[in-house]
């Protein structure tokens, strides 16, 4: 029997998705359980299975393009079965959706004219709305003269002053799509709402170095469990900001951020604060290997309250991270180095590592912030405060 395959719902705050790669081309095989799309939401790329065996009859989501929850991406069906139903939307069998039909006939590549409704996808309406493009004035190359995402874009860059730079012979071209260009949406709504502000504090994990050699735990469960306890006490930078209003959320789940070929990924260790730096770091270590081989889920890369990030990873000093919307703090870590330090009159080497604290000012002010840094700092340095 015909089916539409629909975009799945891959987390609960998911209400769109974007169609990556079709894993099958039209007049394909396709058998039950078999990869057939890989998708990709805001948090998580996945591959769907085929909902049953026939043939791959139509496409009708291609690839790169976004499209809302629900919304027919395909058609499968026998090689003479009549799909024709499902492409015109006429009335068909229960639970299954019909393909959306533009509410009047316009015309591909013409403007709408004035006082008639325009047909317009939930991603072109948004993109318009952050470029400053208005809508009515797009063409719309889609069909039935639905304004895409592409059409926004290609209307806006007309409107720039700056020409066209085309890509030199001897560049290597990576186009901004996937997981990298959510990142760089995420990071860009970032700095365009936030009012961050990044203060650093010299941590002595000297204690915690000797502690390691033990346990064999990582500085970041450490570092994860430090600041897992000091949220307790300022449970203000344990929070979001949701239009008028401050959330400050009950639980503690710690994004911990990973880095993949193709960008930073965040699995959340959730309730963090109940946990112990050994199970902390048991957990880290399952996440970062999932996460490289691609078997994280939505739901491991959702609900995080406060993120911690290790550039020191790298080789890095310090750094100002990027808070993670709509979460109001994110904690950098830098490397750890044997430093010349002063303890009682005398110079001492001492390993150091450098905390940095992004917050958003509109919602934590200075004085927490840097209390919240100093919980996490002598948690750290006092070993009658850390875990056996």
């Amino acid at each position: 029997m015909a089916q539409q395959v629909c975009m799945p719902r891959l987390s609960q705050t998911m209400t769109q998705g974007r169609v990556v790669e079709w894993l099958k081309r039209e007049g394909d095989a396709v058998k039950k359980g078999e990869p057939l799309v890989s998708i990709e939401s805001d948090k998580a790329e996945m591959e769907v299975e085929a909902p049953q065996s026939g043939i791959l009859r139509r496409v009708l989501v291609p690839a790169g393009e976004e499209a809302n929850v629900d919304t027919p991406l395909a058609i499968l069906a026998g090689a003479e079965e009549n799909i024709e139903e499902l492409l015109t939307g006429r009335p068909q069998a229960a639970g299954v959706t019909a393909p959306p039909t533009p509410r009047e006939p316009a015309v591909p590549g013409v403007p709408a004219a004035p006082g008639r409704r325009q047909a317009i996808s939930p991603v072109a309406r948004r993109v318009a709305r952050e470029l400053g493009v208005e809508i009515s004035q797009v063409a719309g190359t889609g069909a039935g003269g639905l304004v895409t995402e592409k059409d926004v874009r290609a209307f806006a860059s007309q409107g720039m002053a700056a020409p066209v730079v085309e890509a030199p012979e001897d560049a290597q071209v990576i186009p901004l799509t996937g997981l990298r260009r959510r990142i760089a949406e995420r990071v860009s709504l970032s700095r365009r709402t936030a009012a961050d502000v990044t203060t650093v504090v010299d941590v002595d994990v000297s204690e915690v170095a000797a502690l390691r050699k033990e346990s064999g735990s990582s500085y970041t469960a450490y570092v994860v469990w430090a600041a897992a306890q000091a949220l307790r006490e300022f449970p203000i930078l344990n929070a979001s900001l949701v239009a008028e209003r401050i959330l400050i959320k009950r639980d503690i789940h710690i994004g911990v951020a990973v880095a993949l070929d193709q960008g930073l990924v965040v699995p959340v260790i959730r309730f963090a604060d109940r946990k112990d730096v050994e199970g902390i770091s048991r957990e880290i270590d399952e996440m970062a290997a999932r996460a490289r081989d691609g078997q994280l889920t939505p739901d491991d890369l959702t609900g995080s309250t406060f993120t911690v990030t290790n550039s020191g990873a790298f080789g890095s000093l310090l750094f100002t991270p990027i808070i993670n919307q709509p979460e109001v703090a994110i904690l950098g870590m830098g490397k750890v180095a044997d430093t010349p330090v002063v303890r009682d009159g005398a110079i001492v080497v001492r390993k150091v590592m450098y905390l940095c604290l992004s917050y958003d000012h509109r919602v934590v002010d200075g004085a927490p912030a840097v209390q919240f840094l100093q919980a996490v700092k002598r948690r750290l340095e006092q070993p009658g405060i850390l875990p056996p």
